[in-house]
């Protein structure tokens, strides 16, 4: 994941609440191929950076997607 992809996804799930090139530069340094968005945002909740922002809801929800997209692809394979 690029840091303009992560940019877009946290501005779609916490809009403008945050500065974005305070989280560039910070994105700049961690090594993104190894983390998950949730560990994205964790990251940068710990820095600061998303003060506003719920962090333990953000990780239930990505929870939550990985779990719906995991049973709908396993229900597809058995049949459901």
């Amino acid at each position: 994941m690029d840091i303009q992809e992560i940019i877009k996804q946290l501005t779609a799930k916490f809009g403008n609440g945050f500065d974005i090139s305070k989280v560039t530069d910070v994105l700049k340094t961690l090594d993104l191929k190894n983390l998950s968005f949730s560990d994205i945002v964790s990251k940068l909740g710990a820095e600061g950076l998303l003060k506003n922002v719920n962090l333990d809801s953000v990780k239930g929800n990505v929870m939550d997607e990985l779990k719906s997209k995991a049973g709908g692809m396993l229900g597809g394979i058995f049949g459901k």
